[in-house]
């Protein structure tokens, strides 16, 4: 049975499945938008805000997931493999995850000033859940291919310059280790924005097989 016969089969009930991940892509797309704009204000005083809301949108990001995992338990047939879901779920929400470990590292370490490759990531960060979220989108008809392959080359593109500036970042911090403390901070917390992007690019591969599976 093709995608399009599928689909006009397939009951509004799990068609939902659509509806359950473009929100958690929606929501990444905000978590991404928020902590860039919080991040750019330099104020280590806005940052204990900027954690509890993120945690608030981690927590609707896992409700989220939870809610398509209970589906995925009760629905036989679903619009898309059910582990493709499952990959996407998780990856999304992963995004957000990896956002809200950086704001808790910016008041659990007492961060003041931010090191400039903290807001070209984020930068990269914004820009790359707004690509994801136009790819969970494109999955419910996936008519226009070359746009998702667009979109996914720009993704991968996005992931390897903030690896690039990942890399720079933390070869300046070990430069000139003075204070190990400062050191251990700034590693982790780099490697936390960065893993962001890979997970933002992990989605894009999980849209780019589903869509090659079901063309």
């Amino acid at each position: 049975m093709s995608l399009n016969a599928l689909m006009r089969w397939l009951k509004p009930r799990e068609m939902v499945f659509f509806d359950l991940l473009e929100s958690a892509a929606g929501n990444a797309y905000q978590a991404s938008q928020l902590f860039d704009r919080e991040i750019r204000t330099g104020d280590p005083v806005r940052f204990a805000e900027l954690r509890r809301q993120m945690k608030d949108l981690e927590h609707i990001g896992d409700d989220i997931t939870r809610e398509i995992m209970d589906r995925l338990n009760q629905t036989f047939v679903t619009p898309i493999e059910r582990e493709d879901i499952m990959a996407l779920a998780h990856a999304i929400d992963d995004v957000v995850d990896k956002i809200h470990a950086v704001c808790e590292r910016l008041i659990l370490y007492r961060i003041g000033h931010v090191m400039p490759a903290v807001t070209e990531i984020s930068s990269i960060i914004v820009e790359g859940s707004g690509e994801i979220l136009h790819l969970i989108r494109s999955l419910r008809n996936m008519s226009n291919q070359k746009d998702i392959r667009d979109r996914i080359r720009r993704v991968h593109t996005l992931e390897n310059k903030a690896d690039s500036i990942y890399h720079a970042a933390l070869a300046q911090v070990f430069e000139d280790p003075k204070d190990p403390i400062e050191l251990i901070k700034w590693k982790e917390l780099l490697e936390q924005i960065e893993d962001a992007t890979d997970k933002i690019e992990l989605v894009a591969k999980v849209v780019g097989s589903t869509v090659m599976r079901n063309a």
